[in-house]
């Protein structure tokens, strides 16, 4: 981790690990919440149409999801800290403040949720898919209704996490521009 306190960066390494640990703890947490309610609408989503993980059992279906959560989480949420980290805190500019950081994340992931739930709940009020059917893996209502929560998640995680590391430019750039 030398690196990342080295010239570019100058910064302690607890506020690197805040940023980089939190914004992964509030990916993983979402995670959570967001696959035990998955779960219980369609199990075959994780015990059918996904590889075992780690030995658990299908049966188990909280332990299941959380393990899913735990590695659905590791990926994007300590990428996203870590861009985060460069992107806030590296260079001359007016750094930005951790609890900011965090306090957005929290919101965009509350975005990203009501956005796959109400794609979730068109699709099952419809019972219809709204992506091509090739990406669902079966066409019962339950399957199409998780699979599509699934895939508008990742869709707008995804956007949601490139327009904070772009705002968080932004908002630097503004800050220099005041001072």
């Amino acid at each position: 981790m030398k690196w990342l306190t080295g010239s570019m960066l100058r910064e302690r390494r607890s506020v690197v690990y805040a940023i980089t640990c939190g914004i992964w703890l509030e990916v993983f947490l979402y995670c959570v919440l967001h696959d035990q309610y998955l779960i219980r609408i369609a199990p075959e989503h994780f015990t059918v149409y996904h590889a075992p993980v780690w030995g658990i059992e299908n049966t188990n279906l909280t332990l299941l999801a959380f393990a899913w959560a735990f590695k659905a989480s590791i990926g994007p949420g300590l990428l996203l800290g870590l861009a985060a980290v460069f992107v806030g805190r590296a260079g001359t500019r007016p750094k930005m403040p951790v609890k900011r950081m965090l306090k957005v994340v929290a919101g965009l992931i509350v975005i990203t949720e009501l956005a796959g739930l109400a794609a979730g709940a068109y699709a099952w009020r419809t019972g219809e898919m709204i992506f091509p059917e090739i990406i669902y893996p079966e066409e019962t209502r339950p399957l199409i209704t998780t699979q599509t929560i699934q895939l508008v998640c990742y869709l707008v995680g995804a956007l949601s996490s490139a327009g904070f590391l772009v705002w968080v430019g932004w908002w630097r750039r503004r800050r220099l521009a005041e001072n």
